[in-house]
């Protein structure tokens, strides 16, 4: 069988980089592990502890490193997937921290083109995306109780992106997405940053300064 093209798909970036909490020089492991230190295991209620600091949480300078790795990953996501001349910016970043059992609930980033997940210590879970209006491609203007032979990219509602240590995720801030329990005894740590148009853009017949 040949296919012609994914056309109109959902661009997922998955790479890995050797650069983790292991390889983190100390002032920067203390500096995580005083957030960590902050939290508990949220018992029952299966949550995630999530540390905004007003959405500038990578403006510490002790984590420049992390940051320009950030936005190096974003960079390439931009220029060779989305092929955008467009100049962007990181507009929040937070930090998020799942002890044994904890997880993200299901949740979607507003104002962002694309959001960037950074896993520096993961040894159990996934990343979970999910479909708009839980329809897939086959389903999108009807909800015909389909029976597939398998689970693809194209008939998958959900699909779950396996993390380790030293994973970088991309996709569209628009997909839901959640991630699975963390079953190891080890915290589950993960650095985010979300992405928007710098300088000026246009709406229709409004111009908008960003």
């Amino acid at each position: 069988m040949s296919l012609y093209n994914n056309l109109w798909g959902v661009p997922v970036y998955k790479e890995n980089v050797d650069y983790t909490y292991n390889t983190f020089d100390k002032d920067v492991q203390d500096f995580v592990d005083k957030y960590i230190e902050n939290t508990k295991p949220m018992i029952g209620s299966k949550g995630v502890q999530v540390f905004v600091d007003r959405g500038r949480f990578l403006e510490n300078p002790k984590l420049e490193k992390i940051k320009d790795l950030i936005n190096q990953h974003a960079q390439i996501f931009k220029d060779r997937i989305m092929a955008c001349t467009n100049e962007l910016q990181l507009t929040e970043s937070w930090l998020t921290v799942n002890h044994k059992d904890d997880s993200h609930f299901i949740h979607k980033h507003a104002c962002t083109i694309f959001s960037v997940c950074y896993y520096p210590k993961a040894e159990s879970g996934s990343l979970v995306l999910k479909a708009p209006d839980e329809k897939n491609i086959f389903q999108r203007d009807y909800y015909f109780p389909f029976s597939y032979s398998e689970t693809n990219k194209w008939n998958a509602v959900v699909w779950e992106i396996p993390v380790l240590s030293g994973d970088i995720i991309i996709f569209p801030g628009w997909v839901n997405h959640f991630t699975t329990p963390n079953e190891s005894d080890t915290t589950r740590l993960m650095i985010a940053a979300n992405y928007w148009l710098k300088g000026s853009g246009h709406l229709g017949a409004n111009s908008i300064e960003f």
